[in-house]
């Protein structure tokens, strides 16, 4: 049945307005094959596995295991509901896969939880590409939509399907139900049995040496972590559970569709075009007169000139604050005016439109690059830290942002599409640049070649394992023998070093990591620290011994 309405909620039997399709929204029962019941079985183990594996450790190896571990319950899960691997799904599986191994790699702890975000993304989508949830086949404007609904609405909204999922599994399996009686059997007889088990171990040495041995196998304080982890971790498998299967079953993945965006879109197009031209040529007439006036102290930075009473750090400072002000104003001028001008239907954005937002973005990335050029004065003369780096790449992917909008003006192509994998291509080399290496390596290389006055070491001593090896190269090849003295402690005790005085000993908990916190430059940072170490401060340096 179909309905007609007007604009101001009445029903209009007339059919000067939108005719729309009255659809009555309904929850789809939970129906659970086989796959599902054991999929909700192996989110409890990812549960307890994500705080355990990768939460509570230092975010090495153990993130990389917990992602395989997931991806292969998922697989698994797919596969046995007959959802077939495509080429697009395989991308983001592979893309989520490689993401996952930086943390077996690298250490730094920033770009480690920046990382896990892009890793989650990357296989909330993957599952989405998978199940066929996307609004489009292809990325587009659409994909931060679906990216919106994956993350909250269908987990969410099937958030109660692990409980259903567990109660049923255990009602209808034969082994499950034996495996219950025997856990609650365990639990109401626990008390007797810790008494026989009492009175054993007083009337033999031998069983009371054995018990003595299993206690301290199995803590207290483990059993308890693990007990904690394991509840806290239930959330995280209702979760879990609520993404995937919601998205195999269909459940509660259209509360965002594309329809309803399109006719939002279409609803909120109310401004005339006059006011957002109006709005948009003001905009555009004070960049112009900012950057006329302007023009000394902004492009001074080509010309390698610092303005009077300004440091460097402080001229790229006011820069970069600069940049992000006006870039975040242009983009959501751009944003707003493109989404409230009104419009009729699949009608082309207007040229004149198109023009101003052309001129916009070209104001935005001179900008940019000028502000970028402020940013390698500042490196030229003091060298390069983490906030500098990020700086400057952000700064990066921001100029690309723009400069694909303006050809976007120019001509008409998915630029979504673009700028998203972009700035997963621009992510990625970050998270595998080896961001703290190269940092050390470039500030010490050119202090060694006088482009640096000094070098900061409180600044490389808040590196990452990933500018030990740099720095233990150093520590052979200076002849100054404070700064050995210095590069001795801190390579040797990181920050367990208080001072400049006389060799300690090391703990031993310093070098006791599982696997969960591996990582290849930290396993190389610890080799490194230890040959140091057995050496002693005083040991004869013999020719160049750095490391390759």
């Amino acid at each position: 049945m179909k309905y007609y309405y007007s604009k101001s909620g009445e029903l209009n039997l007339s059919d000067n307005d939108k005719e729309y399709s009255l659809k009555v929204s309904s929850i789809p029962p939970m129906q659970f094959v086989s796959a599902d019941l054991w999929l909700a079985a192996g989110m409890l183990i990812c549960g307890f596995l994500y705080w355990n594996f990768a939460l509570v450790s230092e975010k090495g190896a153990g993130v990389t295991v917990f992602s395989v571990i997931l991806c292969g319950f998922t697989w698994s899960y797919f596969k046995a509901k007959g959802i077939k691997q495509t080429r697009s799904s395989f991308i983001w599986l592979i893309l989520t896969i490689a993401s996952a191994i930086q943390f077996m790699i690298f250490d730094g702890y920033a770009i480690k939880c920046l990382n896990l975000l892009f890793t989650s993304a990357c296989y909330i989508y993957w599952a989405a590409v998978s199940t066929g949830r996307c609004m489009d086949k292809k990325l587009s404007f659409f994909s931060l939509y679906d990216l919106i609904n994956q993350v909250f609405m269908v987990p969410f909204a099937n958030i109660t399907c692990e409980y259903f999922g567990i109660k049923e599994g255990l009602s209808k399996n034969k082994h499950s139900k034996n495996a219950m009686y025997v856990l609650i059997s365990t639990v109401i007889f626990l008390p007797l049995m810790v008494f026989v088990v009492g009175q054993l171990s007083m009337a033999d040495a031998a069983f009371e040496q054995l018990l003595d041995q299993i206690m301290q196998a199995i803590s207290l304080d483990s059993v308890l972590n693990y007990g904690l982890q394991f509840i806290i971790g239930i959330p995280v498998a209702c979760y879990l559970f609520g993404l995937l299967y919601g998205d195999a079953a269909g459940r509660n993945t259209e509360n965002i569709n594309k329809e309803k965006i399109l006719r939002f879109s279409e609803e909120i197009g109310f401004a005339p075009k006059l006011t957002v031209y109006t709005v948009m040529t003001i905009f555009n007439l004070i960049y112009v007169m900012f950057f006329a006036s302007q023009t000394a102290y902004l492009f001074s930075a080509f010309s390698n000139i610092l303005p009077d009473t300004f440091t460097y750090a402080e001229y790229a400072r006011r820069g970069f604050f600069e940049l992000c002000k006006v870039a975040s104003v242009n983009t959501v001028l751009i944003a707003l005016a493109h989404v409230f001008i009104s419009k009729k239907g699949k009608e082309a954005t207007p040229k004149i439109l198109r023009l101003q937002t052309a001129v916009l973005s070209v104001m935005t990335a001179g900008l940019i690059v000028t502000a970028l050029r402020k940013m390698y004065m500042y490196i030229h003369f003091y060298g390069l830290t983490e906030l500098r780096v990020y700086t400057s790449w952000f700064m990066i992917m921001l100029l690309f942002a723009f400069v694909i909008i303006f050809l976007r003006q120019v001509k008409l192509f998915n630029a979504s599409k673009i700028i998203i994998i972009g700035a997963i291509i621009g992510f990625m080399i970050l998270s595998y640049g080896n961001v703290d290496g190269n940092i050390a390596k470039y500030n010490i290389e050119n202090y060694e070649n006088g482009n640096l006055e000094t070098l900061d070491y409180s600044l490389l001593f808040r590196l990452s394992d990933g500018a030990v090896p740099y720095l233990y190269d150093l520590y052979y090849k200076t002849e100054d023998e404070e700064t050995r003295v210095l590069l001795y402690n801190y390579i040797v005790y990181g920050n367990l070093y208080m001072g400049e005085g006389s060799q300690q000993e090391i703990p031993e908990e310093m070098y006791k990591k599982t696997f969960r916190d591996f990582n290849l430059q930290s396993q190389r940072a610890d080799s490194l620290r230890g040959l140091l170490h057995s050496k002693g401060l005083g040991h004869e340096v013999k020719g160049e011994a750095h490391v390759k």
